[in-house]
């Protein structure tokens, strides 16, 4: 099915659609930076102040050892293949490769830190306007940390993580649980998700060349810090995934497009009934999010209304299940993430509530299809 096209078929749809020389200037300018976002992966910035431990927390989390940043640059671009690492064009980035499962789904960039306050406020702001996911690596968590993460967008926020460094150094000193309740508190604020680490043991174990194992990985806090970034990475790749096909449908000829399969007989459930409105509902509707010109609120309006008419066909249905009672509880979430959306008003927003929308219809051909 189109929606369940994955990054590298959809790449290839947009390097066929570049090729045939069809799309006006306008078109394969934003063609090429879909093709260009799908190629990098999402982007994970790992920031904070200078000796906090971002360097080793990047080590344990990619499970490999990578190079220092040059002295020519003040970040180290990290990717996959080279062809992801080419897509970094700044200057003041070194790009590096390695082999590593977690960089399929991002390219994770560890930003140097600097002795002058000034410097450090602009890499600050030059790394925030890269991100997609922010990983802030802090003991305390000062003043001067939260007025610099104060420049980062409400979204960001949203998709970031706050994480202590060193905790086995502040457990020596019996202040680790203070500070652990004191960030907890920030994170709630601030951030997605609140994680402590202590990699001392586990980077030890890398520069002697050794695997880490599960239980130091565990021991450490980076495996659900891992665990925890690559949902929110996939999560990032899906919305890329679901940009680039919003884009090829409303530009790709009709004979190019892929055909959806007619779907054989199943037995018909009272569930199965309501799954099935629902999905005609989000087939009708689409279409407006598709061919309509990007303003954001006529998307957002489109958005909204469709999920409130999904969630009242959901309500109306008494007879359920524990996966329908889920279904329906991502469809009350969906809703307001799309209220929250409606109040930013502005094309990202509109791009995530569009995204939202395809999820949704997935969701409904994946419950369909079985």
């Amino acid at each position: 099915m189109l929606d369940d096209a994955g990054s590298g078929q959809v790449i290839g749809r947009l390097d066929q659609m570049l090729n045939s020389g069809q799309l006006t200037p306008a078109l394969t300018q934003q063609a090429r930076g879909l093709r260009d976002r799908l190629c990098a992966g999402v982007r994970v910035v790992i920031l904070g102040p200078k000796g906090i431990g971002k360097s080793q927390l990047r080590d344990v989390l990619l499970g490999e050892t990578a190079p220092a940043t040059p002295p020519s640059a003040f970040a180290l671009s990290i990717g996959h293949t080279d062809t992801r690492a080419e897509q970094i064009q700044d200057p003041n980035v070194h790009a590096e490769t390695l082999q590593n499962p977690f960089l399929e789904l991002a390219t994770v960039m560890d930003v140097a830190a600097s002795d002058g306050t000034e410097v450090f406020s602009e890499r600050i702001r030059w790394a925030l306007s890269q991100a997609d996911i922010a990983v802030w690596c802090t003991q305390c968590f000062s003043e001067e940390e939260a007025a610099l993460w104060a420049q980062a967008s409400d979204h960001l926020k949203d998709h970031s993580f706050l994480v202590l460094t060193k905790a086995d150094a502040l457990a020596s000193v019996g202040t680790l649980q203070s500070q652990i309740a004191n960030l907890q508190a920030v994170a709630a604020e601030e951030f997605h998700s609140f994680f402590p680490t202590s990699t001392f043991h586990a980077h030890k174990a890398l520069r002697a060349g050794d695997e880490i194992s599960e239980t130091q990985l565990a021991a450490s806090g980076v495996k659900a810090l891992r665990q925890t970034l690559s949902d929110l990475a996939a999560s990032g790749q899906r919305a890329d995934v679901d940009r680039a096909l919003l884009f090829l449908q409303r530009n790709e000829t009709q004979d190019a497009a892929v055909s959806v399969p007619a779907p054989g007989k199943k037995k018909v459930t009272p569930q199965a009934q309501t799954y099935e409105k629902a999905l005609a509902l989000l087939r009708g509707r689409v279409a407006d999010l598709t061919t309509a010109a990007p303003q954001p609120d006529a998307v957002l309006e489109n958005c909204s209304t469709l999920v409130e008419d999904l969630a009242e066909l959901a309500a109306a249905h008494t007879q359920s299940d524990a996966s329908f009672d889920a279904w329906r509880n991502d469809l009350y979430e969906a809703s307001d993430k799309v209220v929250l959306m409606s109040l930013e008003n502005d094309l990202r927003s509109a791009a995530d509530a569009a995204t939202i929308i395809l999820q949704l219809k997935r969701d409904l051909d994946i419950r369909l299809a079985h």
